[in-house]
């Protein structure tokens, strides 16, 4: 990989992130399409880990040459993370059309566009600190100490505020519903 292009997409050159792209992004995202086996998720997940790599992970790779084995670990990890949570919730599901779980009948009551809209009304009531901490823990699946360490306080602080802001939308998630 070139050295000069790999400082320029890290310098945000929209050239060079798309040269970088066309030469990555396909191979990106047949991974993601090999190890989802679901085309259409396998493209979004692709698309979140292209934009993690270069607006974040980027500036922490030492070895341009590395980056294809880099970029390959990241969308591996990141599908197999999705692909663990797709079978948990089919096993809550199985588990609700089962009986065994009566709070499952009532979020299988609802369809998804109505609980994305919650949701999303419910995280605007939040303040931009704990939506960002929240995309961190629960999109990037980061830890509450690099949360803490990127954003520059300490990982007690980084849990409080994660804890307050889940309670917070458990609360305005039972009150819309």
């Amino acid at each position: 990989m070139d050295a000069a292009l790999i400082d320029s997409v890290r310098a945000r050159d929209p050239a060079a992130i798309l040269a970088l792209r066309q030469i990555l992004y396909p191979r990106l995202a047949a991974v993601c399409t090999h190890v989802l086996k679901d085309a259409a998720l396998a493209e979004e997940i692709a698309e979140d880990v292209w934009m993690d790599f270069v607006f974040d992970s980027i500036q922490r790779v030492e070895q341009p040459e590395a980056i294809g084995a880099y970029l390959r670990v990241m969308a591996v990890r990141r599908c197999v993370r999705v692909r663990e949570r797709r079978l948990r919730h089919e096993e809550l599901g199985e588990r609700s059309r089962a009986g065994s779980d009566p709070e499952g009948d009532v979020i299988a009551a609802l369809d998804w566009p109505d609980r994305r809209r919650r949701l999303e009304a419910c995280l605007g009531q939040l303040s931009a600190r704990a939506r960002q901490i929240l995309r961190l823990r629960f999109h990037l699946d980061q830890t509450q100490e690099i949360i803490g360490k990127s954003l520059g306080f300490s990982k007690q602080y980084a849990g409080r505020v994660l804890k307050r802001s889940l309670e917070a939308l458990r609360l305005c998630l039972e009150v819309r519903s």
